[in-house]
């Protein structure tokens, strides 16, 4: 009888330690996959910092060609308004046809004269 007691001790004793190396190795797995989703989120996040500092260089660089298209739509747009006006005619009218108004005295200098004169 004293061997049963020292035998079921011993598989006891067995049992216990199987179940703590069955733990220790549940345990061990568990933080080697926490440790490479760790890894593997890292690695991703890395990739997507540089993929978010090439996208903000894009928003800068179509956010400046926005802003001169802008600058160059406003400058047509007076420059649009300016020829609609009378300022434009009359300003054509004297530099192209040589026109001026009825009450304007004329000064031509005497080099120019004597060139349309020839």
């Amino acid at each position: 009888m004293a061997k049963n007691i020292n035998k079921g001790s011993i598989d006891k004793g067995k049992k216990k330690k199987a179940k703590r190396q069955s733990a220790r190795s549940g345990v061990f797995m568990i933080t080697a996959v926490v440790l490479v989703l760790c890894f593997v989120l890292t690695y991703n996040s890395i990739g997507m910092k540089a993929s978010l500092r090439e996208k903000d260089a894009q928003i800068e660089e179509l956010q400046n060609q926005v802003d001169e298209q802008e600058q160059i739509k406003s400058d047509l747009e007076k420059e649009s308004d300016y020829i609609k006006s009378d300022d434009y005619v009359e300003e054509i009218a004297r530099d192209k046809l040589g026109l001026v108004h009825d009450n304007e005295i004329v000064f031509k200098k005497q080099d120019e004269s004597r060139q349309q004169d020839e």
